[in-house]
Parts: structure tokens; sequence; C-alpha cells
């Protein structure tokens, strides 16, 4: 999610704000059944009211929700986007993998030893999606702890960031242990951090003690991949 700052900036928020809830409408979904569709389907942790606000132009989605959405709603990214005005125009379509950007798949993933690489696993994303220096990897789920929001084999893809926002899952590890996924929940004079697998303990930190710890934020969770 990226708060709009510019003119041009607010203009693009409105512009794609429109045409989501034209497309929305037309495909006969509420605010909520959006909502639901994404938390369920792609592992997003998204109200009813921050879609209104993308339809009004206070927010704009990011790359990662704006693909999700194309899905749900069965029409290009690039038509939400506002770059065609043709739905389901192919010369559009930034799904394929002749036409994608290929990224590395982990099974874990720790920034001390890199983690462990899946071999001869990718995924590919859309190229526009690394524009500007954008960096993305996968990850893949073993196990159900996580479950119902991610389950075994599901591949979870992060884009590399030392910030996560309010409404997103994020990727972090702790001293030499591997990543794990979890919330950060901004308090009053530090942050929250929630675990998605119960096993871990929920621990918070003040602004302070996080500058000197040795936790690092990876990354954010933009998309879950599952396997049918």
């Amino acid at each position: 999610m990226r708060k709009t700052k510019s003119d041009t900036k607010k203009q693009d928020a409105s512009f794609i704000g429109a045409r989501l809830k034209e497309v929305r409408k037309s495909a006969g979904f509420s605010l909520q059944e959006v909502a639901e569709r994404l938390n369920r389907d792609y592992g997003s942790n998204i109200n009813k009211g921050m879609i209104s606000k993308y339809e009004n132009g206070i927010h704009e989605p990011s790359a990662g929700t704006i693909h999700c959405l194309s899905n749900i709603f069965g029409v290009s990214a690039s038509y939400l986007m506002c770059k065609t005005d043709v739905p389901n125009d192919e010369v559009y379509c930034e799904e394929s993998a002749d036409t994608g950007h290929m990224i590395k798949i982990y099974s874990r993933y720790n920034p001390i030893d890199g983690g462990k690489l899946e071999k001869g696993s990718v995924e590919f994303i859309p190229s526009s999606w690394i524009a500007g220096g954008h960096e993305f990897f996968g990850l893949r789920i073993n196990g159900s702890e996580l479950a119902p929001r991610y389950y075994d084999g599901d591949v979870i893809i992060f884009e590399r960031r030392s910030k996560v926002p309010s409404d997103s899952v994020g990727l972090i590890s702790m001293g030499k242990n591997d990543a794990f996924l979890c919330h950060i929940v901004r308090k009053r004079n530090g942050k929250a951090i929630i675990p998605l697998d119960r096993r871990i303990k929920e621990t918070f930190y003040t602004t302070e003690q996080l500058e000197e710890s040795d936790v690092h934020i990876i990354g954010v969770a933009i998309q879950v991949r599952r396997m049918e």
C-alpha cells in the first residue's frame, strides 16, 4: 500500500479507484466479498474499508494487490491500472513465463547463511513489478502450522523491504534463526511482533530496543500461489 503524495499520483490513484469500483460492481461483488476473496485466496489481511479507500483514490493498491484483484475480477492488471480500455487484451497480459520475470524459491530463508533454495523451482511475476529496482523472492510453506491462512506447499511471493505496512504479513528473522511470518503491529512506543505460527512467542520491542536488536525485517508478502 502506497499513500499518494504528488498531484500526478493522486490522479492516477483516482483513475485506478474508479476503474476498480466499476469492475467490482459489474462483477457483482460487495466490498466485503472482495476483501474475503483476497484474504482467503491470496493470504492478504485486508478489510472492506481498505478496498473502499482504493476505490476512492485515498490509497493506491500495490502491484501485487492489483494482480490478485485482476484474477478475482477476470480482467487484466493493465485494465485495472487504466493502461488499456480492453478488459482482457492479451497484449497487456503480464502473467506468462514469456513476458514475466523469474524469481527463486526458498524452502527456508535466513539472512545469515542465505537459507536454502529449492533446486529447479522458480515462479514468474509480471516484469512491471521490478520497475524501479524492486526485488522479489518466493518462500514455500512446509507444514500446516499456518493454516488456514497458508497451507503446506503454498509459495508466498515477497517483496524485499525493511518496512511492513500495517495491512500485510512480514517475513522477519531473529538472530541466527530462520525467518518466520508475522504481523508487525505499531504501538505507541514500539512494535509488537505477532508470529502467524502460534508456537512462536509474541514479542514487544520499544523503538530503542528494536534499533539495537538482532531483528531483521526481510520482506512483505504480496501474493500466495496455491497448488490446486
